[in-house]
């Protein structure tokens, strides 16, 4: 089982038994969702989680689509969810809609989540930003410098002084094998063909100043993959649940509870 942060709902959700398992993006950590979490865990109990290479799934290997998504499936199993929302943001949203496709049940995946949220997501196909970004990023030395500038170059609302160490401190954590393998291969699998379409409820959240992964780019490559989609925009830079974190629970609320 991948490592989880386990937070349970508030006596007073509306909606009991609805469990959210979220994920975050290339380079980070499931601490991306502790500021979105708290107002989450009003309405659901939210369970986020360390892809395998990242934060505390620093040693955890199998960096492929599949192996990934596959990691994910196990760890829902063992959760025994029944009833839940799968979460993804940026690269973990290509993982969320492998699992919520027809694919997900070859990959170990019991039962299917109810819905589907997408925030700044990566594509079914192959990623968008071009060689010069990955080749940029490949050769990453990832100390501090590396990692301030990562992270500035994903935001565009200031975060607290704390919220960016934290941020920093999960970017030069990441497994180095597990960054090489997403900017050598990871970006470049395509799973449209045995995934597309994507027939469960989903909820695609852009960002507004996300000047790579936004409207434009989710309208051409991640729309045409979702027979039901709804799309809502954030005022926010890439990095989403560190941004705005409440304008984020709002709509995953509203979306959810449904």
């Amino acid at each position: 089982m991948l490592p989880i942060t386990d937070t349970p709902q508030q006596p007073t959700a509306k909606h009991p038994g609805r469990t959210l398992v979220a994920s975050h993006s290339f380079s980070f950590a499931r601490r991306e969702w502790t500021e979105a979490g708290a107002p989450l865990s009003e309405q659901f109990r939210v369970v986020a989680v360390d892809a395998p290479g990242h934060g505390e799934a620093h040693d955890i290997g199998g960096y492929t689509m599949a192996e990934m998504a596959a990691a994910f499936a196990a760890t829902v199993n063992e959760l025994g969810l029944t009833d839940y929302v799968l979460v993804g943001h940026s690269m973990t949203s290509k993982i969320m809609q492998i699992l919520a496709s027809r694919a997900g049940a070859g990959l170990g995946l019991k039962q299917p989540p109810a819905k589907l949220v997408l925030i700044t997501p990566t594509p079914l196909g192959e990623e968008v930003g071009g060689q010069e970004l990955r080749r940029s990023l490949f050769q990453s030395r990832r100390d501090r410098a590396d990692a301030e500038k990562f992270v500035l170059d994903r935001t565009a609302v200031p975060l607290a002084p704390e919220v960016f160490d934290r941020t920093c401190e999960d970017y030069a954590r990441m497994n180095r094998k597990a960054w090489d393998a997403w900017l050598t291969e990871g970006v470049n699998e395509d799973w449209t063909e045995r995934a597309a379409p994507i027939d469960i409820e989903t909820l695609l959240i852009v960002a507004d100043r996300d000047p790579v992964w936004g409207l434009e780019m989710q309208n051409k490559l991640t729309v045409p993959h979702l027979s039901n989609v709804t799309i809502a925009s954030i005022d926010s830079g890439h990095q989403v649940p560190l941004e705005a974190p409440q304008a984020l629970s709002d709509l995953i609320t509203a979306f959810a509870a449904s």
